[in-house]
């Protein structure tokens, strides 16, 4: 029997467990991959003037904001020795390891564009991509152009590419500087200069407070007109992510209230002019639990929304608020992404124009309409991995969302649904979201980091049910999966692809030592 053939789009997180479960499942894929390397933005590259628009990547002091035990895969642990909270540089070894391990070298081809995915009469994908390997130039092909034909795509490049620039008047004629943090790198530049930095998701928050250390002021333009709910790391020296466990999840709901007074003890309170106006989890929250030490000692400073960039030589930006801030040097906005595929038809990502006018308003060009946050309705042989933003680790969702790829592809698992019912489970998802969280592009793709891992597990019949890890794996097992780290690799306990380290790995995690810095 023929093998599926599989387009995978991206070596990043995503890319690499499609790529890694695809072989597991006995499929037949390739990786597209722009890069010379794996793991995406976390590869850490420069802006030069031979590389002015390079592709996502980290400035140099990004720590990631999750804890090694819940972001790792569930099959290929994260060193235990490990910090607990990871430099993007060790990340991105992480995924080379793991490239290694599974051996998925030799299905990537590096340096290659996919420039267009076009759906065929005959229900396949034909991928047409432009590779940089010298060898396939020819005359008659000068761009290196090659189509190939594929039954399945899975799209794994992400949304950190295309940059979300917010519109003041006065941007065209301002005399200082103005970037976007998908370009910054590091503080050096800024050195001694009197900065503004819009935005206050984690970049904007991470940004400010690292200039804050060389600029000689820093401006941090709050667009809503208050913070968000800023968490620390760790709370009573445990990892924040790693605060619920499966016990209090069932038994103990947590009060929010109590969390959010926890919350201001230790990271100390909001200005009462910042006070947040919505609940903690309204918002996706901000991890930075040094901001409020650097505003107290006035090296940040938190304005209103900008008004007008001033034309003048003052490089002046005056404030919605009226205030005014004159000898700006630089602005730098750290106001997102907008969703964009170019290679892609945009209906299969936003469900067509119909859906698109209904939800134009409230989502903008950041609509996707996907069941599960994978599958288009109308389209049963591609997906989508890594498209979402949970309150949580993104590797662990990606993962299990490709074992459930590769299973449907496989048919151990039941087929989806028609495309109307996926489209009401959809809209459905959207109606709880909106009464969720605070309309905003940034909240279009929220998803419960524990509720989804739990329900596709559930699905996929790797489900860590209490009753079955007692009896397979006795008493000390079970306790650590019901009061101890809510690790992903508990997917691997039980039921199809489940792995012989899983025990030990959890083991090794939930061993009583100190916290690792």
């Amino acid at each position: 029997m023929v093998k599926p053939r599989i387009a995978i789009i991206g070596a990043g997180s995503s890319g690499l467990t499609a790529l890694k479960q695809c072989l597991a499942d006995d499929l037949d894929p390739i990786c597209f991959e722009q890069t010379s390397c794996v793991g995406g933005l976390w590869n850490f590259v420069e802006v030069d003037d031979e590389n002015k628009d390079p592709h996502p990547s980290s400035y140099k002091s990004l720590i990631i904001n999750t804890s090694k035990e819940m972001m790792t895969f569930s099959d290929f642990p994260i060193p235990a020795e490990w910090p607990t909270y990871l430099h993007n540089s060790l990340v991105a070894k992480y995924f080379n390891m793991y490239a290694d391990h599974f051996k998925l070298w030799p299905y990537i081809k590096f340096r290659t564009t996919v420039v267009h995915v076009s759906y065929l009469p005959d229900h396949r994908w034909k991928v047409k991509y432009i590779t940089c390997e010298d060898k396939d130039q020819t005359k008659e092909n000068p761009n290196n152009e090659h189509e190939e034909i594929f039954d399945y795509v899975i799209v794994c490049n992400g949304h950190h590419r295309k940059h979300r620039w917010p519109k003041y008047k006065g941007m065209d004629e301002f005399k200082g500087e103005q970037t976007h943090s998908h370009l910054y790198r590091r503080a050096a530049p800024f050195e001694n200069k009197r900065v503004v930095v819009v935005g206050i998701g984690n970049s904007g928050l991470d940004i400010a407070v690292e200039l804050s250390h060389v600029a000689s002021q820093v401006y941090l333009c709050v667009r809503r007109g208050t913070l968000p709910w800023i968490m620390p790391r760790l709370i009573d020296g445990k990892a924040i992510d790693q605060l619920r466990s499966r016990f209090s999840d069932a038994f103990l709901p947590t009060s929010s209230s109590a969390f959010t007074k926890r919350i201001v003890q230790i990271v100390g309170p909001h200005p009462p002019s910042l006070q947040p106006t919505t609940p903690l989890f309204a918002h996706h929250p901000t991890v930075k639990s040094d901001f409020f030490e650097r505003l107290s000692t006035g090296t940040i400073i938190v304005t209103k929304n900008i008004l007008e960039l001033m034309p003048d030589e003052t490089k002046s930006i005056k404030f919605v608020d009226g205030s005014i801030v004159e000898n700006i040097d630089a602005v730098i906005y750290a106001t997102g992404y907008h969703i964009d595929f170019p290679f892609l038809d945009r209906e299969i990502i936003n469900g067509g124009p119909e859906i698109e006018q209904e939800f134009e308003d409230e989502y903008k060009e950041n609509l996707t309409w996907m069941y599960k946050m994978i599958f288009p309705p109308n389209y049963r042989n591609i997906a989508f991995i890594g498209l979402f933003q949970p309150i949580a680790a993104i590797f662990p969702i990606t993962e299990l969302q490709s074992r459930y790829v590769t299973s449907l592809i496989k048919g151990v698992i039941s087929p989806l649904p028609s495309p109307k019912d996926m489209d009401i489970a959809i809209r459905n998802y959207h109606k709880k979201n909106r009464k969720q969280y605070y309309l905003s592009a940034r909240h279009t793709m929220e998803l419960d980091y524990f509720e989804y891992l739990d329900k596709m597990s559930q699905e996929l019949g790797c489900y860590p049910y209490s009753l079955e890890i007692l009896k397979k794996f006795g008493f000390n097992l079970w306790k650590l999966v019901m009061f101890g780290v809510r690790t992903p690799i508990q997917y691997r306990l039980l039921g199809r692809q489940s792995w012989e380290g899983a025990k030990d790995a959890i083991m090794a995690y939930n061993k009583i030592n100190p916290i690792q810095h």
